[in-house]
Parts: C-alpha cells; structure tokens; sequence
C-alpha cells in the first residue's frame, strides 16, 4: 500500500491516525474524570443555619427571668436537596439585668438534653445530674465547663441566635 517514493504518504496518515486514537481515548478518559472532579469541587455537605444567625422570636416572648425554650428553625440544603424549616436546635433565652442570654440545650458533658428546673431554678441534666446556674455555671455534677453560651443579636423587637455546636465532654469550647 506504499506509494512509490518510500513510504512516506503512510508515516502521514500513521500519525494522523495516531493522533485520531489518541484524541479518542482522551475523550474517552474524560468521560469518567469530568463529573469526579464536579464530586470533588462541589460542595455535597449540609448547608443550613447553624453557624448563622436564626430567628427566635419577638423580644417581649424573653421578658422576665424564666429562661424560655426555643426552638431554632432553618432552610436545609445539600448538593441535591432544599429541605424548608428544619428543626436545627434549641437553646434556652432568659433575660439577665436587662440582656437576653441564650445557652445551649445539650449538655457539655455528653449531649444529654438540658431542662430547666422551675422549682430549684437551675438547668439541669438528667444523665449524670449536672446543675447549672442561670448563668450557666455548673453547680453539681460531672459536667468539665459551664453551660456553651450562644450568641444573640437584636433588631427591631426581634430576636436571634447564632447556632453553634460545641464538643462535649472537654473543658474548652471547641466548636464542631
């Protein structure tokens, strides 16, 4: 199939047909890599509230010195899904010399939910029988640090709380 001067015209069409080849395996190659590194870049973890500011109420439902439980609601997207008004959390809002606090539901010893005592008038674990004061100190109990304080901003009568999770059973803050 060699044309008369040497083989030259099939070293041409070799490499063009080399180069065909090639190009298709790229492609094919491609066909697996693209949508892993779409994987790798998108951002599939749980995007929500926490970390942000969520709404807890007026600023008359937090008057008094009875701490009030809130439950804190937000919009829930991931990679694929909008999951509207999930429950996110809870925390306790009591005003303290004219200032809301808001403390943290879960126990910082190892997550058990934290209630509030009306009678005794303490936060208390019902796990391992830690007390809080109503400023969150810890009274009693196993508990390595004070109940975990949460940020609260106020604007326009309305109030919100900045979600955070902290580490359990450690004496410092971490958040998670």
């Amino acid at each position: 199939m060699s044309s008369g001067s040497g083989g030259e015209p099939d070293a041409g069409r070799r490499g063009v047909l080399k180069l065909g080849i090639g190009a298709l395996g790229l492609g094919l190659a491609a066909v697996p890599v693209v949508p892993a590194v779409g994987y790798l870049l998108f951002p599939t973890g749980s995007k929500g509230g926490e970390g942000a500011f969520l709404p807890a109420g007026k600023r008359s439902a937090f008057a008094g010195s009875v701490p009030v439980r809130v439950e804190l609601h937000a919009d829930k997207v991931d990679a694929w899904n909008k999951t509207p008004d999930v429950k996110l959390g809870s925390c306790w809002v009591l005003e303290r010399d004219g200032a809301l606090q808001a403390f943290s539901t879960v126990c910082p010893h190892l997550g058990c939910a934290v209630d509030y005592d009306p009678e005794a008038q303490k936060f208390k674990c019902p796990c391992h029988r830690s007390a809080f004061a109503l400023d969150g100190a810890v009274e009693a109990g196993p508990s390595p640090r004070p109940l975990d304080a949460l940020e609260v901003q106020e604007e326009n009568g309305l109030v919100a709380i900045k979600l955070v999770r902290y580490r359990q059973g450690v004496a410092q803050k971490e958040p998670v």
